[in-house]
């Protein structure tokens, strides 16, 4: 299966896509949304209904005119994602991450994972047979039993989902989506959550913010216009961050092991050994993971080298594992399912960096549920997983006036990563940070207008309770004309918090002055694609510490707020109090353009040990 959004300029797209659902803009700026139908509380549902739902449609739906029909014969892939004891391991999941607690950083295995929430062995093989009785093929199930991969027809699928699938076109842009709601078997029912790969809507943006040339590609092997004029190399980041401190401790990554997702981009090894060369640094040894489908070598679109180049710069020691998607095979929100799950069984790297994502809303409920779901795993075995929070400020739909965040930054459990403007000297003294907010008075984004930020549109992702101190109760008015800006003539106020999940949760540096080699140049590159990276690699570094010490690793997103609330000398973050996101405000304390700001990771560091 192809997706025909590959090679095409995106941004035309989004502007049509976002006209189209000028009929939804009250309820999308409201930021309200409806209860995913795919929640469960245990392994065992109680209830009698004959019939089971297991997924929902993205809320453009309502507004697509008729579609097509898609060939019975074409075939697509899906994935069944598997019933876990919910309601025990919220429970668990939040001690974990509570001071005092018995079981506080008593982080899960794989093993024990299955043990105490998963389904029997005996059940995820009755949901494969009754897969394979109803003529899919079984591509893969994991570990953990989580997921189960499979390929089927479309006359399969309609079949034995009781829904139609068609195809829809939208200024070029051609999508599939489900008609109907999928629904199976109770008996089945009970086994099954949720099914993801019933649409393709959600496109994944992937481009970073890149600045002009400074060296032509004839030059690839010099590297003397590596951080020319000011812009920031691994160096001056490391300082900024404390990186360095970490580095004359001995810290710089050897025996632990980084993950990084991309979908759908690729990237030049030629690249990042050139790039290792000019920093310094050994060539990084990359293991490339095929998720979905095979991603060849290639220049991509610049976000995969970005992220392998930061890493490498930052802990130059560590082993990266690069899982990849094709872009192609399977739907964005298939990838994300089934990237993390397959991170979550391999149970190999402490930290994973992920610097993709789009607006919630082009996500159905049962999809943003399942992969939020899957990244609760990931916290339960004690994995930091930092994703960018967008790059187009308050405005994730890219449409100047509807305030959206970015998905999967916004999920309870990721870890999401605003952007700075950070300026360092040629000395690596920090001389600046504000909140990147730059804007070019454009009506479209192109992933250069700023930290993205606000507060979720999903009611299912309620105000965690670690979401607090000072800054996470400050209150925004939408109404007001002086912080918003009203789309296309609609009154749509917003306001915060709204007691869902505010983001971010801390960030660094993004405005794109930050040099790169990509395609053979030297590029100055950024945007929270760039953050998120920065802040994992940091914290694989502060990982490494913490191990040698006998002591767990840092963990998922509660742990950045105990963090913030502790008191002491140490001071783990900078609080960035300057600039905006082109709605929201940097303040002191937490906020919605830098969260609690930018990490001090030495600080960072001291704080955990002294746990």
């Amino acid at each position: 299966m192809k997706l025909t959004y590959r090679g095409r300029p995106w941004f035309p797209i989004q502007l049509m896509l976002g006209v189209a659902v000028i009929g939804l803009l009250v309820s999308a700026c409201s930021l309200t949304g409806t209860q995913p139908n795919n929640t469960n509380t245990g392994v065992t549902p109680t209830s009698s209904s004959r019939s089971h739902p297991v997924a929902s449609q993205p809320t453009v739906a309502s507004t697509l005119p008729p579609g097509t029909q898609l060939p019975e014969n074409e075939v697509k892939p899906l994935t069944f994602n598997l019933t876990y004891n919910d309601t025990a391991m919220e429970q668990d999941v939040a001690q974990m991450y509570t001071p005092g607690s018995p079981t506080f950083h008593q982080f899960l295995s794989p093993d024990q994972i299955v043990q105490r929430y998963a389904l029997s062995g005996a059940q995820q093989q009755q949901v494969v047979d009754w897969l394979k009785q109803h003529g899919f093929t079984v591509d893969s199930t994991d570990s953990l039993h989580t997921s189960v991969k499979v390929h089927g027809t479309v006359a399969t699928i309609e079949r034995t989902l009781n829904i139609k699938l068609k195809s829809f076109t939208v200024d070029g842009y051609t999508f599939f989506m489900q008609e109907g709601t999928p629904t199976v078997p109770q008996a089945v029912g009970s086994l099954v959550t949720s099914v993801v790969g019933l649409d393709n809507f959600a496109l994944p943006q992937f481009k970073p913010p890149f600045g002009l040339l400074t060296q032509a590609a004839s030059l690839a092997g010099n590297c003397s216009n590596y951080g020319a004029k000011g812009n920031l190399t691994r160096n001056k980041l490391a300082a900024a961050y404390q990186v360095n401190q970490l580095y004359q401790q001995g810290f710089q990554g050897r025996g632990m092991t980084i993950g990084v997702a991309e979908f759908g981009d690729a990237y030049n090894p030629q690249d990042l050994a050139n790039y290792a060369a000019c920093v310094g640094i050994t060539t990084p040894q990359v293991q490339n993971i095929d998720v979905d489908g095979h991603l060849a070598a290639g220049s991509g679109q610049g976000e995969a080298i970005l992220d392998l180049e930061l890493i490498a710069g930052l802990a130059p020691q560590a082993q990266i594992l690069d899982y990849q998607t094709d872009g192609q095979s399977t739907s964005f929100a298939q990838s994300l399912v089934d990237v993390f799950n397959r991170v979550a069984s391999d149970h190999k790297v402490q930290v994973l960096s992920v610097s993709y994502g789009t607006y919630e809303r082009s996500f159905s409920d049962s999809e943003l549920a399942a992969v939020n779901q899957s990244l609760r795993t990931l916290a339960a075995e004690g994995i930091s997983v930092f994703i960018s929070s967008g790059d187009c400020g308050a405005f994730t739909q890219r449409l100047r006036g509807i305030a959206a965040v970015s998905f999967p930054a916004s999920a309870i459990y990721a870890i999401a990563v605003g952007g700075t403007h950070l300026q360092v000297s040629d000395s690596n003294v920090r001389t600046s940070e504000t909140a990147w907010g730059a804007g070019d008075d454009l009506p479209l984004c192109s992933n250069d207008w700023g930290s993205g930020g606000g507060v979720s549109q999903n009611s299912a992702f309620k105000l965690p309770s670690w979401q607090v101190g000072p800054g996470t109760t400050t209150h925004y008015d939408g109404s007001l004309d002086h912080v918003f800006t009203k789309p296309l003539g609609f009154d749509s106020p917003v306001t915060a918090p709204n007691g869902l999940r505010q983001v971010p949760d801390l960030a660094a540096a993004a405005y794109p002055n930050i040099s790169i080699y990509y395609n053979g140049a030297w590029v100055n590159s950024g945007g929270t694609s760039a953050a998120a990276p920065i802040v994992a690699a940091g914290t694989l570094l502060v990982d490494q510490a913490l191990q040698q010490q006998g002591k767990t690793a840092v963990g998922g997103v509660p742990e950045f707020y105990t963090l913030a609330n502790r008191p002491g000398s140490h001071q783990p973050y900078t609080d960035i109090t300057v600039g905006d996101n082109l709605f929201y405000n940097a303040t002191p304390g937490w906020d919605y353009t830098t969260g609690w700001g930018s990490p001090n990771f030495n600080d960072i560091l001291q704080i955990e040990l002294s746990q």
